[in-house]
């Protein structure tokens, strides 16, 4: 092998280590990530407690109206929906935990894949259940005053079941013109990745 043919071999093989080291998130892409992900953390923490006491208030709220069902079946739909808070949090913070976790670049970017993937699935499946969530919440204000508004206005009840079908068409228009659907935080981390994994690809 030729000198020239011998030190370009050597430059090549410096290059791949140099790639190697860098696709490990040791450095500053693993610190980058991190930061990237710290608010999406602070948020599910704060959702997570949400639920919780949202699922405690519609528990106690029907099992103090089990007599009437208008207001039992809208406790009980407030009180999965704090539960669904919680499951989904806690589902974010571990898929986050793993995101950041000390592996080689490439899998931390399937990891974020993962956790962006659910994020769009999550935030789909709130958005829709949201336009419908503020229906039960009037049953249960109602409730407190002492009317079941179920069994004295049905036509009422109906016009606002008919409102979350309109409010949940636009947000699956509007969901599906959104950019970022899986939300900044994520957003932000995946590009973050994706420029280190450019760069170890000499792109």
């Amino acid at each position: 092998m030729e000198l020239d043919e011998l030190k370009a071999s050597w430059a090549e093989l410096d290059r791949r280590v140099a790639r190697l080291e860098v696709a490990m998130p040791t450095g500053g892409a693993a610190r980058g990530v991190r930061a990237e992900l710290r608010p999406l953390r602070w948020g599910q923490s704060v959702q997570a407690l949400a639920g919780l006491l949202l699922a405690m208030a519609a528990g106690s709220f029907w099992v103090d109206h089990r007599d009437a069902a208008g207001p039992l079946v809208a406790g009980l739909l407030l009180h999965l929906y704090g539960i669904a808070m919680i499951v989904a949090a806690a589902r974010n913070l571990v898929l986050a935990a793993r995101a950041v976790e000390d592996v080689p670049v490439v899998e931390l970017q399937q990891r974020v894949a993962t956790l962006r993937a659910w994020r769009i699935r999550e935030g789909r499946w709130f958005g829709v259940a949201g336009c419908f969530m503020w229906v039960p919440m009037v049953v249960c204000a109602f409730a407190l005053l002492g009317v079941d508004i179920v069994a004295a206005n049905p036509v009422y009840m109906a016009f606002n079941l008919l409102a979350g079908v309109v409010c949940a068409g636009v947000f699956v228009l509007v969901s599906r013109l959104d950019k970022a659907p899986e939300g900044g935080a994520v957003r932000r981390a995946r590009e973050r990745l994706d420029e280190v994994i450019r760069f170890t690809r000499g792109g």
